[in-house]
């Protein structure tokens, strides 16, 4: 991408970051494509802005179509979200997606060795200790034909966490992750944070700030130059990994997400199994982990769920009234979460209001002990909000 561009196109790609709505960005990319130079320092961008054009052009024919045959007479290709996250699998046809989630949920999917079976996303309920998980079955990734299926692309952009799905009876197990990894990354969906991955979050104050996790290929001097470029004199930039200047500039276009990622080998049961998947998985990053499982059989499916619940990245706190038991159902809150917090989820002027809280669990001293609102809870930690 471009770190210098006019400032008229800055402002018109400005214009597109800031854009509600499908009709927006598109006029708002229309116009950008009118401004910008062509030469070679701006190849990447407009490969960028062409390709993201297609999509949401795409996306709004499919609307007009849905209109016009009637509201709600075709399915939605969108799942609202559900219990303590979503988790999509994603992958090549015939790698066992449906069987997966016909084990974990009570999902009514369909299970068949024709490829392309299934063609619109089925969710279901998972258990994960005392907490439910939303796996959603999805056609495949990639097309007949060889294109990508963009629709499954803006259900991983969305999703809480991606379980890549590869079957390991496939002639190139390999090839069909490294297809499918690329896939996603071509398509703005970031898989690992090692590989370098950028946010930025924009203040009305405070000059600009960077703090970096890994060693960032770029100086705060470059990050300076390229937000003045689009007139942000105010964020604070978060780089993981060895992130580049483009990937600070895919963050100010939010033209890429980072979403947690496994990968999970089906069809374990098969002889050689194991080893084709652990050679395969040496070329993974460290924080894209990896499983062996057996729809068929059953075994490690069990390993889907509890890794999804770490990466979501929540906890569970149990609340409870004084002289009364605790909650049996937990809240899901953030990992970070203090008492505050969950005062406010359970109601706004209890949060207000409350002056201290009595804390069971692994982080409290002892049992009940004295807390005030910004202390950090731990996972399954009682509370007693006063």
């Amino acid at each position: 991408m471009v770190t210098n561009l006019p400032a008229e196109a800055a402002a018109k790609l400005n214009r597109y970051s800031e854009a509600k709505t499908v009709e927006e960005k598109i006029k708002a990319l229309e116009e950008f494509l009118s401004s910008v130079p062509k030469h070679k320092g701006t190849e990447n961008l407009l490969y960028w802005a062409t390709r993201r054009l297609a999509e949401l052009r795409e996306e709004a024919e499919r609307e007009q179509l849905r209109r016009r045959s009637g509201k709600g007479s075709r399915p939605s290709f969108f799942v609202e979200k559900a219990g303590a996250g979503q988790v999509i699998l994603v992958g090549p046809p015939n790698s066992g997606k449906s069987s997966i989630v016909a084990r974990l949920t009570n999902a009514k999917v369909l299970v068949s060795p024709l490829p392309y079976s299934t063609v619109m996303p089925v969710p279901g309920m998972a258990s994960y200790n005392d907490v439910q998980l939303q796996v959603v079955d999805m056609p495949p990734l990639i097309n007949p034909d060889g294109s990508i299926n963009n629709r499954v692309v803006a259900m991983a952009r969305n999703a809480d966490v991606i379980a890549v799905v590869i079957g390991l009876d496939s002639e190139d197990v390999k090839g069909d992750l490294e297809r499918t990894l690329k896939a996603l990354e071509e398509r703005g969906v970031a898989y690992s944070l090692e590989k370098g991955f950028v946010t930025v979050e924009r203040k009305r104050e405070g000059g600009v700030t960077l703090i970096a996790q890994g060693t960032p290929r770029f100086t705060e001097r470059d990050i300076r130059e390229l937000l003045r470029s689009y007139k942000i004199y105010h964020a604070v930039v978060r780089s993981y990994g060895p992130a580049t200047i483009d990937d600070v500039e895919a963050a100010l276009l939010s033209a890429k997400v980072y979403r947690p990622t496994m990968v999970v080998f089906n069809k374990s049961d098969l002889p050689g199994a194991e080893q084709r998947a652990r050679e395969t998985a040496r070329g993974l990053p460290r924080d894209v982990p990896w499983l062996l499982v057996s729809a068929a059989t059953g075994l490690g499916l069990e390993g889907i769920t509890a890794t999804a619940f770490k990466m979501l990245g929540v906890k569970r706190v149990y609340t409870k009234k004084p002289g009364q038991p605790p909650s049996t159902e937990p809240l899901i809150v953030k990992a970070d979460a203090t008492v505050r917090d969950v005062a406010e989820r359970i109601s706004p002027e209890l949060a207000k209001s409350m002056k201290y809280a009595r804390v069971w669990g692994r982080g409290a001293k002892y049992g009940g002990q004295k807390v005030g609102p910004d202390y950090v809870l731990h996972d399954q930690d009682v509370v007693e909000i006063h």
